[in-house]
């Protein structure tokens, strides 16, 4: 991956190349389709959330080529820590197919739904609980899109990975 250093609870964006990610892309006029937390940059472990497979463990060269590191600059190493054992307690938790709906719903139609998260989760309302886990909040959304996401004031794109 070049010169880009990794850290725990990074966020990696991903632009879509699948036909669903197009979709996502479309529907929430975003660039990115997919969002991931760096849980152990040394093993280039991720975990995220995918249908198939709920909350888990991904190789972030699956990401390469078409992804974009943020980094919360004044993170600090105990908040870095908390996120993503946050995270890896989710491991197995189900995909949240209502969400996708909901989503789906608030760009298409405009009917805003800002509900707590509720232990489902899509990829990019994972990535916002696990910051909400320690006390950050990233967007004004409590269910973002990956374009909320990278839109959000306190992260600062690293790279193109």
């Amino acid at each position: 991956m070049g010169n880009i250093v990794l850290k725990k609870a990074d966020i990696i964006l991903r632009r879509g190349t699948a036909a669903i990610s197009e979709g996502i892309e479309v529907i929430t006029h975003s660039k990115f389709s997919h969002a991931a937390l760096v849980v152990d940059p040394d093993k280039n472990l991720l975990i995220d959330v995918v249908l198939r497979d709920g909350v888990a463990h991904r190789n972030i060269k699956e990401f390469t080529g078409v992804s974009t590191v943020l980094r919360m600059e004044n993170l600090t190493d105990q908040q870095a820590e908390s996120i993503v054992t946050y995270a890896e307690t989710q491991l197995g938790k189900p995909y949240d197919y209502e969400e996708m709906i909901d989503m789906f719903l608030r760009y298409v139609f405009h009917i805003p739904n800002n509900e707590e998260e509720k232990g489902r989760f899509i990829c990019s309302t994972f990535v916002n609980a696990a910051y909400a886990s320690v006390g950050i909040r990233l967007t004004k959304q409590n269910l973002p899109s990956p374009e909320d996401i990278f839109e959000s004031p306190l992260l600062m794109k690293i790279a193109d990975i």
